[in-house]
């Protein structure tokens, strides 16, 4: 299967909501998910795209969260359930793929798209904030429950790259755990203790996932990051 860059998209942070309501849907935040497609050819570099911005940089942005992805195939769940048509960039993703998917992309795949080379160093792990994007509290959990979550991707090499980019997979890890599995097990982890394990033997793991999958075993790991109230 041929896997296509559809749609580069970025962002700058940006303030929304009402800074004296106390309802979080409508309560003041800033953000830098409202995306908007380019049609230029960007620059991709170790800490992102050019151009683009995150508001939480201590839990979004970073060598290890460059880039944020997502699968085309995934819009029409997305469309079902928000009941509207969503456009590209509505998950907040830099890049939407087709043919990659949460089932088909492994931990550790090292991808060509455009001059520059990626690797996927962990999924994402969706958060209150997509909600609020949406106008919906139950988005967040959909996408927790649902493992299609998209993925994040560090900068091996960097490079331009643009729509209608041709997406490559040039290697993968001997241990093979789809975003999907890894998404499954994560969300219960008693009874795919076993998936949480082979992924710890994934050397390329990003070192704050790998924690986070070491507390998630032990029984430690919170999911205060997807509190909707």
């Amino acid at each position: 299967m041929q896997y296509k860059l559809l749609s580069v998209q970025l962002g700058k942070v940006k303030g929304y909501g009402d800074k004296e309501s106390r309802d979080f849907l409508g309560k003041y935040w800033e953000s830098g998910s409202f995306k908007e497609a380019t049609s230029l050819r960007v620059w991709a570099g170790k800490l992102g795209l050019n151009g683009d911005e995150v508001a939480d940089k201590v839990h979004h942005g970073g060598e290890e969260k460059a880039i944020f992805a997502n699968s085309y195939e995934n819009y029409k769940e997305w469309s079902e359930f928000l009941g509207e048509e969503v456009p590209f960039g509505a998950l907040a993703e830099n890049l939407t793929i087709s043919g990659l998917h949460e089932s088909n992309v492994c931990l550790g795949d090292i991808y060509k798209i455009g001059d520059a080379t990626l690797q996927v160093s962990q999924p994402r792990k969706p958060c209150w904030k997509i909600a609020k994007r949406w106008n919906n509290q139950k988005f967040t959990h959909e996408i927790y429950t649902t493992g299609l979550t998209g993925w994040y991707y560090r900068v091996i090499e960097e490079g331009f790259l643009g729509a209608g980019d041709e997406v490559v997979l040039l290697s993968r890890e001997a241990e093979q755990v789809s975003i999907l599995d890894a998404n499954m097990a994560f969300a219960n982890p008693i009874m795919h203790r076993d998936i949480l394990e082979k992924i710890l033997s994934i050397s390329s793991l990003a070192p704050s996932y790998r924690a986070s999958i070491e507390k998630r075993i032990a029984g430690e790991f919170s999911l205060e990051y997807m509190r909707v109230d």
